[in-house]
């Protein structure tokens, strides 16, 4: 297959169009579904893609350290669901339609949750990272992009941001696509989103966490149950190869990025120190694994 790189250029006409238009526990395998009991709660990730992105946008990495990664750097794009007692708990929704003419490696989570019998209008609850399309674009379209009875979850500094009518005009220009879509989406659910301030407990052992930086109100989610514990961390580490090994590497699409530096190190610190697990969105899929620290930097080993 040949290479398929996301420029930036490419990103924001494609978000201009569509908003124009509108210690682990044991894990088991099966195609493109992999998932893991925390007492009582069952947690499956789904793999909707990948993204080629140049390396270009983790701008301030030296030469050596960039050819580590190669060009285009890969990237995956996970979304994880969480199965609650009678609730079915959707984090991020992937990129839907949003990259559909352009980018052909994005978009299968629908597919992927038809393979395993379920249906979109089941899904109770979606927990929104941050507001980025590829994380929320699989709400776009009628009926919240089909997840028609779900509560949709938000820290409320990521709603209030991306929903401000007076964005568009704040932003550089080649932010403004972004923003358009975000809104353009967003715009419908109004009466469905549910925002939080801080940390806060979402009910059967899942806690929203604020881990700015990324965006303004970017989150990620602690899952405990059974006396294990896992977090999804979203966007706080995009790049494996580069940003455990240099925390202080940003990326092009961080809003403020020495708040996501101190988010990172702070996060993987913590982590580091207590044995937790991982899980992020565009970790190499499954995208989990546990981190040790290695001098100024961290160390990776992901579930093989």
């Amino acid at each position: 297959m040949t290479p398929y790189t996301m420029t930036r250029r490419r990103v924001m006409l494609t978000l201009a169009a569509t908003a124009a238009s509108t210690m682990l526990p044991p894990i088991s395998f099966a195609g493109e579904l992999a998932t893991m009991k925390l007492g009582g709660l069952e947690l499956s990730t789904f793999s909707d893609g990948y993204f080629n992105l140049p390396n270009n946008w983790f701008g301030n990495a030296n030469a050596e350290i960039l050819a580590t990664a190669g060009d285009p750097v890969v990237v995956g794009a996970n979304v994880w669901l969480i199965r609650a007692g009678k609730r079915l708990v959707l984090v991020d929704t992937g990129s839907g339609v949003v990259f559909a003419e352009t980018d052909p490696n994005v978009g299968k989570l629908d597919a992927l949750l038809a393979a395993q019998g379920i249906k979109q209008d089941e899904i109770t609850d979606i927990v929104i990272t941050h507001m980025h399309a590829d994380h929320i674009g699989g709400l776009l379209g009628p009926n919240a992009g089909g997840f028609s009875n779900a509560k949709i979850h938000m820290a409320e500094a990521e709603w209030t941001f991306w929903t401000d009518p007076a964005l568009a005009e704040r932003v550089p220009d080649e932010m403004k696509p972004l923003v358009e879509v975000a809104q353009a989406i967003a715009a419908p659910l109004k009466d469905r989103v549910m925002t939080y301030q801080g940390e806060t407990d979402l009910g059967d052992g899942l806690v929203l966490v604020p881990l700015p930086g990324h965006t303004p109100g970017h989150s990620g989610l602690r899952i405990a149950g059974g006396g294990k514990e896992l977090w999804i961390i979203g966007d706080a580490i995009v790049s494996e190869v580069l940003q455990f090994r240099n925390p202080e590497i940003t990326y092009g699409l961080d809003i403020d990025p020495q708040q996501a530096i101190k988010t990172r190190r702070e996060l993987l610190t913590r982590l580091a120190e207590s044995g937790t697990p991982l899980a992020a969105t565009h970790l190499s899929y499954p995208g989990m694994g546990h981190i040790t620290q290695d001098g100024d930097g961290f160390i990776f080993k992901p579930l093989s």
